[in-house]
């Protein structure tokens, strides 16, 4: 069914011409009420496939040409790339996504009814490992957790209130009434905390954990252009908001690369896969820096090493040690 233009915009009111094809208020396409399937079709595809077609435009000068997709986004060319923001959202949704199914934890600690079935050996060598992370437990919480083993029944593998601690059975309110009795709110709430994550199924931990790096990466970024912006701070032209651009195309392709990593990983054993990440990324950096930012490759190489350096010794470090903290405290 053919679509006839209106003379008044359905969307706000707005007074059209008959000539106008779209509101010149409110931006919406010029038409009667039918609605065609063609006209929905359109539409749909025009929505999805926009995203679709600027992102894959994106990707492939973004991982061969370093640099070149920040610098001509920032210098107006920005029809055809998808934007900063949006691209390293995607990719890190999909990134955290697929390490989130494949990141395995083991478990730190063994039941009771575990290390009964142990030899002698392999029992001291768990109980060690242990008593050497209850340390850190008494550490911060004031408490003296210690594997002591009961002498009556010492053969059977009851070691004390080490066993009362990783027994299952127990819910850990009750644990945390039982030990943190006299260790105050605070130690009684890092009890209970560490026996409930303790007790949970080791794949919703895993999630729970993955699903929301993505969001640590995210605030990450303004530190992150926040020094890059310290080291080119004699680039009058480049004001917070370029660097901002530059690290959100940089770490869309570090996700990229680990995605591919991932895949890769599946039909080759790659050890040290984060040290793959690591080393691509850097070398990507110095390349993407000397044309992004104009300099000599010394002084891009000696910046980018820099920067890298206290990016992954300190920056990132302190965000996932605090995340961590905070996401195994509120769990």
């Amino acid at each position: 069914m053919a679509q006839n233009k209106s003379e008044q915009c359905f969307n706000c009111g707005e007074n059209l011409k008959n000539d106008e094809n779209y509101c010149p208020n409110c931006g919406q396409k010029n038409t009667d009420l039918n609605i065609s399937f063609k006209e929905l079709f359109k539409d749909f595809a025009s929505d999805y496939f926009t995203f679709d077609s600027k992102f894959f435009r994106t990707l492939w000068p973004l991982i061969i040409k370093p640099g070149k997709v920040p610098k001509e986004f920032i210098e107006g060319k920005r029809l055809k790339y998808i934007a900063p923001l949006r691209g390293f959202l995607f990719l890190s949704f999909i990134s955290f996504f697929l390490w989130g199914l494949s990141f395995n934890i083991d478990p730190v600690f063994k039941s009771p009814e575990e290390l009964n079935m142990m030899g002698d050996s392999l029992k001291n060598e768990i109980t060690s490992s242990n008593q050497a992370f209850l340390d850190s437990i008494n550490q911060e919480s004031g408490m003296n957790l210690k594997i002591i083993p009961d002498s009556s029944t010492s053969d059977s593998g009851n070691f004390g209130n080490l066993s009362y601690l990783f027994n299952k059975k127990n819910s850990p309110q009750e644990i945390a009434d039982s030990l943190g009795r006299e260790k105050g709110p605070f130690g009684k709430k890092l009890i209970y905390q560490f026996v409930k994550i303790y007790q949970a199924d080791r794949a919703v931990v895993r999630r729970y954990l993955m699903g929301n790096l993505s969001i640590v990466l995210l605030f990450v970024q303004p530190f992150f252009a926040l020094l890059l912006k310290l080291f080119y701070f004699r680039k009058k032209d480049f004001y917070y908001i370029e660097h901002l651009v530059f690290s959100l195309y940089f770490h869309a392709f570090v996700l990229l690369i680990s995605i591919f990593l991932f895949f890769l990983s599946f039909l080759f054993e790659i050890d040290l896969l984060i040290l793959w990440v690591f080393f691509i990324s850097l070398l990507y950096l110095m390349i993407a820096i000397k044309h992004f930012y104009a300099q000599s490759w010394r002084r891009s190489i000696f910046k980018s090493i820099f920067i890298s350096f206290l990016y992954f010794s300190f920056i990132l470090p302190i965000f996932i040690i605090t995340y961590l903290l905070l996401s195994l405290y509120l769990y």
